[in-house]
């Protein structure tokens, strides 16, 4: 949960972008960007949304 609240803290605070670009420049990569996922979402078929089978 420690982790957790250090990651938030890093991510949404600007005091928390500061320390970790020092962290990464002493340290190159010991804090990782977050990196986007992309999903695959499958869409209900028109006739199931409209009650038809």
């Amino acid at each position: 949960m420690l982790k957790y609240y250090f990651y938030t803290f890093i991510l949404y605070t600007d005091l928390g972008e500061k320390i970790k670009d020092a962290l990464n420049s002493v340290f190159p990569g010991l804090i990782k960007e977050p990196q986007r996922v992309r999903v695959p979402v499958q869409r209900p078929d028109e006739r199931q949304r409209r009650g038809l089978r």
